[in-house]
């Protein structure tokens, strides 16, 4: 294969790779926000007795726990992966075959600089998979402080 078709080749799945990555993260915001939904319903529609809305609200707010900690899971290792795939396409665009074409990849180097050994240098990067990992981790703190007022709440009316 020619090293320009390879080039094509790897811009393109790299590319689906973020698509993807967004595409997970919307399917998890949308899960969170039913699970949100279901919560609300319960605590004010529901009509069940306090100990068994408790229970039910216990297991979806772990649950949510859970699936946000899944979801940063992803995060990480789609970024590790675009990561690699981009230094891939660094080196291929280090590749003799390759002297007549633009350099896009190293191009970027101007607005998100890199250090002697190739990685780019923390906080001067457009990355977006650390601001994207920021939405779990405000789901899963938003659940945990909402699971202590629940328990200490179920706790209080079992004890008092």
């Amino acid at each position: 294969m020619e090293k320009f078709e390879e080039y094509k080749l790897f811009v393109e799945s790299t590319d689906r790779f973020s698509a993807r990555r967004q595409q997970i993260s919307n399917t998890y915001l949308t899960v969170n926000s039913i699970i949100i939904g279901a919560i609300a319903f319960l605590v004010k529609d529901a009509g069940l007795d306090t100990y068994l809305r408790s229970i039910i609200i216990i297991v979806i707010l772990l649950v949510g726990i859970v699936i946000c900690d899944v979801w940063k899971q992803i995060i990480y290792k789609y970024k590790k992966l675009i990561a690699h795939r981009i230094d891939e396409l660094r080196e291929i665009e280090n590749h003799a075959d390759m002297g007549n074409c633009h350099k896009m990849y190293h191009s970027e180097d101007k607005l998100f600089p890199r250090d002697e050994s190739g990685k780019v240098i923390e906080g001067k990067a457009l990355n977006i998979s650390d601001k994207e990992k920021w939405l779990p981790n405000i789901f899963i703190g938003t659940y945990s402080l909402f699971l202590i007022g629940v328990v200490y709440n179920f706790m209080a009316s079992i004890f008092c």
